[in-house]
């Protein structure tokens, strides 16, 4: 899809959701655009799925225009850029985008049931959206985003096989197969840029991307 298709096709969607679907505890936002996904100027090989734009700081989102403010340097940059360093990649192999590509008034996080009720026709344009990169690796961030493609209750560190007992993990990682999820493309689970400050993803990132990598070779 152009991104002029996804921009209008998002812009469709969050209009029909605010008559027919919205919710009076956390409204879809009119008064902001729909914002375009960050597409690297290079072979697009790692394709990063986001949950939604709306960060806590209200006065800072008028300024969101490019998916997880990938056009501006800032933490979750950088953030990207060591992971894409450590697949042996650049920031501009990447194609970024969210399941919601819309401002709600306030982060939907704690209020996972307005995106369940929206899910659907956001996720049937991830869906088409993504045919476009048939060979990527895809990642996704965030224990939301993760919840709301497979269920509810899953939790990224499962997937970097986290040990109660032990606080380490046991190095048996996982990918999230096509087969298990509702976008039918294997994904890897990473956590949000604000999570890294936990010792378990700070001390097993390395290891789990490692991972990522032989996991691709196959």
């Amino acid at each position: 899809m152009e991104i002029i298709e996804i921009i209008e096709k998002a812009k469709e969607i969050r209009d029909e959701l605010k008559v027919n679907k919205d919710f009076k505890n956390n409204q879809i936002s009119k008064d902001l655009p729909v914002i375009k996904p960050f597409i690297g100027s290079d072979i697009i090989k790692l394709i990063i799925i986001g949950q939604d734009p709306t960060v806590k700081n209200e006065k800072s989102r008028e300024k969101i225009t490019v998916t997880l403010n990938l056009d501006k340097q800032n933490s979750l940059r950088k953030y990207i850029e060591f992971v894409c360093k450590k697949l042996g990649l650049e920031i501009d192999n990447v194609y970024a985008t969210n399941i919601f590509k819309y401002f709600y008034t306030y982060p939907p996080a704690t209020t996972m049931d307005i995106l369940f009720a929206h899910l659907l026709p956001n996720l049937e344009l991830l869906k088409e959206e993504l045919q476009s990169y048939k060979d990527c690796i895809i990642i996704t961030l965030g224990e939301p985003v993760l919840q709301l493609l497979i269920e509810d209750k899953a939790k990224v560190r499962e997937f970097w096989n986290y040990n109660s007992k032990t606080k380490i993990t046991d190095g048996k990682f996982k990918i999230c197969e096509a087969k298990d999820n509702k976008i039918n493309r294997d994904f890897y689970p990473f956590p949000h840029q604000p999570s890294m400050i936990k010792e378990f993803y700070k001390n097993t990132i390395e290891e789990y991307i490692e991972f990522v990598k032989e996991s691709k070779k196959k």
